[in-house]
């Protein structure tokens, strides 16, 4: 891999990983940077489309992106950027960027839940309402269903299962990946990238790790308006969770 410094017609015909891609004036330029936006688009996270010029726009992508994957989230394209879309090469290439159909069907979800073990926990009173509140529904919708908050969970978590951590935006959490809760159009499809990276970094009997983010909780803090938050942000991570699984 080079780190290029000048902006010629040799420039433009990188392909994807062949040089360090980042922020800087004059913008890098290219086929790559093109295939860096369309990959970042259909992963979820928008760059204003793939105009080929890597700005400011395409940086805050790319931040997005890496946070979500776990990786250092310094906007620059290196080699474990790109080791990341390689994996994924899947889930974006020859796909649409957002915008596309997000519903599944009840049938389809019923069944993504008896076949993927996710465990639930929060942190704190409110992300652990939320955890619980997840899990009913997920049992409502299928009585069989695999998606369990810790607390009612009667099996030690193993390599099957995926341990999800749900946290408030000023939660810190390390060494695994995070879906931010920024952009809701596109949380579906960075969950599903988020839950592929860390099923890439599974090692041994432990289980895969991610954290996923929720809204923070009305400022009030009523038990009223806590439930009534709870069950929406359980209600959207639900149909999140479906889509996202459903693609695996």
């Amino acid at each position: 891999m080079e780190t290029i410094q000048r902006q010629d017609s040799e420039s433009l015909k990188y392909s994807l990983g062949e040089r360090l891609l980042y922020l800087r004036t004059p913008h890098f330029q290219g086929q790559d940077v093109e295939q860096l936006q369309t990959a970042l688009g259909a992963l979820g996270f928008a760059c204003g489309g793939a105009s080929g010029t890597f700005d400011a726009y395409t940086e805050g992508a790319l931040r997005k992106f890496q946070l979500n994957m776990g990786l250092e989230p310094d906007g620059i394209a290196g080699l474990k950027t790109y080791d990341t879309l390689k994996h994924l090469h899947k889930a974006w290439m020859d796909k649409p960027t957002l915008g596309s159909s997000s519903y599944i069907g009840f049938a389809r979800a019923a069944d993504v839940l008896e076949h993927n073990a996710v465990c639930l926990f929060g942190t704190d009173e409110y992300t652990r309402m939320v955890a619980s509140y997840l899990s009913n529904l997920a049992l409502a919708t299928n009585p069989r269903s695999k998606m369990l908050s810790a607390d009612i969970l009667l099996v030690p978590p193993d390599s099957s299962m995926l341990l999800t951590q749900i946290v408030q935006p000023t939660t810190a959490t390390e060494g695994m990946p995070r879906v931010s809760d920024d952009d809701p159009s596109s949380y579906a499809i960075r969950l599903e990238a988020a839950i592929g990276s860390a099923k890439s970094q599974v090692d041994g009997s432990a289980p895969a790790r991610i954290a996923v983010e929720v809204a923070y909780p009305p400022a009030d803090g009523s038990e009223d308006n806590l439930n009534q938050a709870a069950h929406h942000e359980a209600i959207r991570l639900l149909d999140a969770f479906c889509i996202a699984l459903s693609q695996g």
